[in-house]
């Protein structure tokens, strides 16, 4: 049997095995609940981005020393942790997976409480980094057994606004508690050195993700996986030779996540200090307002993309890809302005129209994947994405745009320029690859429904 028969046959339930039905308590309580761990996930990894300030000024760093904890520190161990974990999630228990990681990394977090240096702050980034890339994958495998396949885009609209809105969430919580904490003096620790009052945000956000890991282990069932064809699942070379055969799909959709993944990651860890640099709100303002807009927008833009998928689907085979392409593309223009306006409101509204036409993309992203790839290559296959978008644009994105305004802008003061630039190159050259993914997926989604018998 061939990888694109398995895969054909990926979403039939075996006869043991019935399908959970829409309204099943199980399946969607799983869905809400990765959910959660996906806004812990964004939360720990994101509020870095709100101290870029305060780090420079308190451990004397440079906005390139910055970029690489906001980078390479964590994606570099990304890469280096998700092939292992989403193989360990194929082949095993993928609840004992998320669980596992969630707490590893939320402990990493309270660490950097008492992180000191440079050296510090990369270990701990690099051990979040290292066991997130775990959680993902898995998560979207685990719901693509625990929902119908004709509900997957709200599924995957609940859990991607958990993983998008954390992000939000992480400058709405990091800032509100260092409005708190505003007052609270240096703490000197013997044998340690200075707490700072930022650094002790780090503590209050890392304790949750423990108490939610022993919830999600005691509470959440392990979905039967449904049409599993190999018992023990696929090897990286299966994987491998799987996407390869299917390039005509996923090397235009590889390509396009890249190009999308280099704004998100590259300009997203830079928005709290332009709007500190151009317009002088500091993290405390900043961070609530940026959080705030953030969840709205991007929950907002989530639901609409599931609803769109949902209603194009009824009408074209390649709906998820329609959807991914439009999506990106009407972000394009809010992102090329935005960090051109005159004011900060209207910088973030741009920001905020911006996000919520992008998020859109992510359930038809995620539904497409998962739709396409056998039942025990999901999380592997997912990870390769994951991997691919976080080695190459979370590592460099972020250091690029460091890069343009130390040395090409010249003054940090210029940084408006660099992102508006940046997103005026990218954003065109990656709708151009997502608008050749949707002919190849539409080939391959037929082509499966027929050896389905649909």
């Amino acid at each position: 049997m061939t990888a694109s028969t398995q895969a054909a046959g990926a979403e039939t339930p075996p006869a043991s095995a019935p399908l959970i039905d829409g309204t099943s308590y199980r399946g969607w309580y799983t869905v809400y609940m990765t959910g959660l761990v996906a806004v812990m996930s964004q939360i720990d990894r994101g509020v870095l981005a709100l101290f870029v300030q305060p780090m420079k000024r308190d451990f004397h760093l440079t906005d390139t020393q910055v970029s690489i904890l906001l980078g390479f520190a964590f994606t570099f161990f990304y890469v280096v942790g998700g092939p292992p974990l989403s193989r360990l999630a194929d082949r095993g228990v993928r609840k004992s997976v998320i669980c596992g990681c969630l707490a590893v990394w939320s402990c990493a977090t309270a660490f950097c409480t008492i992180a000191q240096s440079f050296w510090a702050y990369f270990f701990a980034r690099a051990v979040i980094g290292g066991t997130e890339a775990g959680c993902g994958p898995a998560s979207l495998s685990m719901i693509a057994d625990a929902v119908p396949r004709n509900r997957l885009p709200l599924a995957y609209a609940i859990y991607n606004s958990g993983f998008v809105g954390g992000g939000a969430l992480s400058l709405l919580i990091g800032g509100v508690l260092l409005g708190l904490l505003a007052d609270v003096q240096p703490i000197h620790l013997a044998g340690i050195g200075v707490v700072h009052n930022w650094q002790l945000v780090f503590l209050m956000l890392g304790i949750p993700g423990l108490v939610i890991a022993a919830l999600f282990f005691i509470t959440v069932p392990e979905p039967t996986r449904r049409g599993g064809r190999k018992q023990g699942g696929y090897s990286l070379r299966e994987v491998i030779g799987f996407v390869v055969e299917h390039r005509a799909l996923h090397l235009p959709f590889i390509i396009a996540t890249l190009l999308m993944s280099f704004q998100v990651y590259g300009l997203g860890a830079w928005v709290p200090a332009f709007f500190e640099r151009t317009y002088g709100w500091g993290p405390a303002v900043a961070g609530p307002l940026l959080g705030l807009f953030g969840m709205i927008s991007t929950t907002i833009g989530m639901f609409a993309g599931a609803w769109f998928a949902s209603w194009l689907a009824k009408r074209h085979e390649d709906a998820n890809m329609r959807v991914y392409f439009i999506a990106q593309a009407l972000a394009i223009p809010f992102g090329i302005i935005g960090p051109l306006m005159p004011n900060p409101w209207l910088s973030l509204g741009c920001v905020a129209i911006g996000g919520a036409a992008a998020a859109m993309a992510s359930p038809a992203f995620s539904a497409a994947l998962q739709l396409t790839t056998p039942n025990e290559m999901r999380s592997q296959v997912t990870a390769l994405y994951f991997i691919l978008a976080n080695a190459i644009a979370g590592s460099l994105g972020p250091t690029l745009v460091a890069l343009l305004t130390d040395y090409v802008a010249g003054s940090e003061q210029d940084l408006r320029y660099v992102m508006s630039g940046f997103r005026l190159v990218l954003g065109p050259l990656g709708a151009i690859f997502m608008w050749k993914t949707i002919a190849p997926y539409g080939r391959l989604y037929r082509q499966q429904r027929l050896a389905e018998g649909a």
